[in-house]
């Protein structure tokens, strides 16, 4: 993946609409029964900025941005402000061989859990827990690889807390923008997929 270490300016996400996006497809049988075939294991996200208005400054800003990424050229990180943090969640209990993990955060569902695979937590938000009492580990922030100084002894309890981002790119290589009359430049829609 081209990734750029970055945030896409912050008066800008203010204006995302966010979704996630499975893939399936269906096979109907001459019975007229249903097969449906899931294509991607996981949800995509997708992110639309619309109805966004921005002064001579924040457009700059922005355009410099845009034009730094080279449109779709380049990946960036994103913060879903619904949905960027994972509190007190269980990892493993111990059976003295787990040292190493990836970040994960859990949809839970009564019977079919959702597991979605972190790979951009923030820095300095990765906290780990062993029987309650904080522990030393190493964390890459660019695939969400977690690594402890020691395995798990067994029966001990590992739970964690962070922040994470997603890897967006532009889903264009160009946008457009419009003059206001009150001064304003407006954004026409712009979408940001997620680099997996």
């Amino acid at each position: 993946m081209n990734f750029h270490d970055i945030y896409m300016p912050k008066f800008i996400e203010v204006f995302a609409t966010g979704s996630p996006e499975f893939t399936s497809s269906c096979i109907h049988t001459l019975s007229g029964r249903e097969v449906r075939n899931f294509d991607r294991e996981y949800a995509k996200q997708k992110y639309l900025i619309k109805n966004c208005r921005l002064s001579a400054t924040e457009f700059e800003q922005f355009d410099a941005f845009f034009r730094a990424r080279r449109g779709e050229g380049f990946a960036f990180r994103f913060r879903d402000n619904l949905d960027h943090k994972v509190s007190g969640q269980f990892v493993a209990k111990g059976d003295g061989k787990l040292k190493q993990f990836q970040l994960v955060k859990l949809y839970q569902d009564a019977i079919s859990p959702y597991v979605r695979v972190i790979s951009k937590p923030v820095k300095g938000t990765v906290e780990l827990l062993l029987n309650n009492n904080k522990i030393e580990r190493e964390v890459n922030y660019n695939t969400g690889m977690v690594t402890l100084q020691k395995p798990l002894e067994k029966n001990q309890i590992l739970t964690i807390s962070f922040l994470f981002d997603v890897a967006v790119r532009f889903a264009k290589n160009s946008f457009e923008y419009l003059y206001v009359s009150d001064g304003s430049i407006e954004l026409s829609p712009i979408e940001l997929i997620e680099v997996i």
